[in-house]
């Protein structure tokens, strides 16, 4: 250190570093300021319609954009009378209460039946040998590929003629055990070790057992990740509904009907708490699951 020559050398790196620094926090405030705008965006519809839910209607379209004079709360009670669309028979009528109950069953219904069916399928191609292996799983891509246009006249021909048209049995086409779902748990159930079924196979386990009480405790994570995202999707999924269970209308349809069909009433505060207290479910379940859905899902294996 006592050397003259290494002196510059020294104080030229520590200008380096104080310059790259200097850039570096500057890049950062520019994201940091991006994604504050971005971030502002995105929550300002949300309070803008929040806001306005709490006018009166002859209020809201005098100036949209003030705040309430009188916060009225009770719209978001009024609404579940209010908001209402006619069924297939338009003597009858579905209110809001009756959507989220729709909703609910049409989301976990559908989710559950569908990752399921696609469990079973992955770890059946994943684990066994069998002619025409190869050919579901090429089949079960090219599906993929396939615009949902292109095979929609035919798959609502199907629903007429299997009698499950407008009806819960609807269900069952959540079955169809390939897509998005199957490729995620193929793969997680290539990566499990086939010596945990080995071992089941010692013990006296049926291929059932070795599946749902030695691969399925493993696939809990993937599974039940796949289950909460699947019910985000389907939650939001107004034109299934609309087109299959006119007499079952979701949340989601039934907000779009009624946008369609209120050309007289009407009413915006309204018909916006509906639509804030929609967003409720789904924000309420990824806020309590987001860490399950943010990690990593992919596990299996032996020790040693």
């Amino acid at each position: 250190m006592n050397n003259p020559s290494v002196v510059p050398v020294i104080k030229a790196k520590r200008h380096r570093n104080f310059a790259k620094s200097r850039f570096e926090k500057l890049i950062l405030a520019i994201v940091c300021v991006f994604f504050f705008i971005y971030a502002v965006s995105l929550i300002y519809p949300f309070v803008w319609a929040f806001l306005n839910s709490l006018k009166t209607n002859k209020e809201y379209f005098d100036n949209s954009f003030s705040l309430p004079k009188d916060w009225l709360f009770s719209n978001y009670i009024t609404v579940f009378s209010f908001l209402k669309v006619p069924k297939s028979n338009p003597l009858y009528y579905t209110n809001l209460g009756a959507m989220f109950f729709n909703s609910v069953w049409f989301t976990v219904g559908t989710s559950f039946l569908g990752i399921s069916s696609s469990t079973m399928v992955a770890y059946a191609l994943a684990k066994y040998r069998f002619p025409g292996r190869q050919v579901i799983y090429g089949v079960s891509i090219f599906v993929m590929i396939i615009p949902i246009v292109g095979s929609m006249p035919a798959y609502y021909r199907l629903i007429h003629n299997l009698h499950i048209y407008n009806s819960p049995l609807y269900l069952v086409t959540a079955t169809g055990g390939i897509g998005f779902n199957f490729i995620v748990m193929y793969g997680f159930f290539k990566n499990v070790a086939w010596s945990y079924a080995e071992a089941g196979f010692i013990d006296g386990a049926s291929n059932w057992q070795v599946f749902l009480k030695i691969m399925m405790p493993q696939a809990r994570p993937a599974f039940f990740s796949l289950f909460i995202i699947a019910c985000v999707g389907v939650w939001n999924d107004y034109m299934t509904p609309l087109l299959y269970l006119p007499d079952y209308p979701t949340v989601p349809t039934g907000l779009f009907l009624f946008k369609q069909v209120s050309t007289q009433s009407n009413n915006e505060p309204l018909y916006f708490a509906g639509v804030l207290i929609s967003m409720l479910p789904v924000l309420a379940l990824f806020i309590a699951f987001q860490d399950v859905i943010m990690s990593n899902t992919v596990a299996g294996g032996l020790k040693g």
